[in-house]
């Protein structure tokens, strides 16, 4: 086996959670690239409704950062940017495909943007296998206002980039939270999240991956990368045995919940 397969004892249904046992470790076969490909994480996509509320609380660029990343299932960091767009502030939200530590449109994958218009109201809207999800909101400008004024010096043209020498401690910081009892809760609140949004345009959303994410798939595959990925399987089976989980359970089907060790 190629890492250790770390088994939750929380079963999670399309009701909510049927069972609860501590987190038991365990050795196994390893995962098929099917079962990986499957994933939340693997496809890009992001529980939109938590990142919103993360903007609404954030009290600073690396605050937000840092609780995107909680959220965020898939095994690359979620790296940030704000740019003036005309006459809004736009900030971007990109999965680190290659983790080169910089946001890089040719081989990243964008997961979300949030854009200031008038009034201090927002509008947000997902990409990719994240494309179902579009939301206009009023919150206090606080973040963005942060964004401006902390940006003394633009990089590229940008406002806020997170910069390349903050991400080894944004590592850090998300491989301590993925070892904590936090991070079980925040799949579950994933998991509510698709059941929420299941219907055929969700459906439609996660098969429309980005060229790269398609490129980023068939590397891990070719590699074997796959193996060792942290991203948190749900299978379809609604009983609390952990049996391999189908395609169709990355698109939040519910059942039973796994996860594929506990770094990263």
């Amino acid at each position: 086996m190629f890492g250790k397969q770390v088994r939750l004892g929380t079963a999670l249904s399309l009701g909510g959670i049927v069972a609860a046992s501590p987190l038991i470790a365990a050795c196994g076969g390893g995962q098929s690239y099917e079962d990986w490909a499957a994933t939340d994480g693997a496809a890009g996509r992001i529980n939109l409704d938590d990142v919103q509320e993360a903007f609404k609380e954030a009290k600073s660029a690396t605050d937000f950062e840092r609780r995107v990343n909680e959220i965020y299932e898939g095994d690359g960091l979620v790296l940030i940017r704000a740019k003036q767009d005309g006459s809004a502030l736009t900030l971007e939200g990109w999965e680190d495909l290659n983790s080169s530590g910089e946001i890089e449109d040719g081989s990243d994958d964008q997961l979300f943007e949030i854009v200031k218009g008038t009034n201090d109201e927002y509008d947000m809207r997902g990409y990719h296998a994240n494309s179902h999800y579009n939301s206009h909101f009023g919150a206090g400008d606080f973040l963005f206002t942060y964004l401006l004024i902390s940006a003394m010096t633009p990089r590229f043209g940008y406002y806020y980039s997170t910069p390349p020498s903050r991400v080894p401690n944004m590592r850090r910081e998300r491989t301590s939270y993925r070892q904590s009892s936090s991070y079980t809760r925040q799949a579950q609140r994933n998991s509510n999240y698709n059941t929420k949004y299941a219907g055929s345009r969700y459906q439609q959303a996660s098969s429309n991956t980005s060229t790269n994410r398609r490129t980023y798939q068939s590397t891990q595959r070719s590699s074997g990368g796959f193996k060792s990925s942290n991203t948190i399987s749900r299978s379809t089976s609604r009983s609390s045995s952990f049996g391999s989980s189908s395609r169709s359970g990355g698109f939040g089907g519910g059942g039973a919940m796994r996860l594929r060790g506990r770094n990263g």
